[in-house]
């Protein structure tokens, strides 16, 4: 007895149209955290669920990190990939006492 699978009606969503927050521009002063030394930063753009951070020093993928951004607030979060002019951070709300 063979089972044919249904195939999706609609087609595969872009990496964008699968973004669960929409992503903001970030003007502000920024800094991150890890490897005991805080560093500045720009933040590319910035999401409720996390960050695209612009930096020369980059963090190992999976390496806890805090976003500190002047004027919005601290928060804890984890490299999730490198980008070419820096890493990807999500945030992690669950890791503050980690840091």
């Amino acid at each position: 007895m063979s089972i044919a699978l249904a195939q999706p009606s609609t087609p595969a969503l872009s990496a964008q149209e699968r973004r669960r927050y929409e992503r903001y521009a970030c003007p502000h002063y920024a800094q991150t955290f890890f490897a005991f030394q805080w560093r500045d930063c720009e933040v590319e753009d910035i999401s409720a669920g996390g960050a695209s951070v612009m930096s020369g020093d980059r963090p190992a993928v999976g390496e806890p990190v805090t976003l500190f951004v002047e004027d919005v607030a601290e928060m804890p979060g984890v490299v999730v990939r490198h980008t070419e002019g820096g890493f990807a951070l999500r945030f992690d709300f669950s890791a503050r006492a980690a840091h």
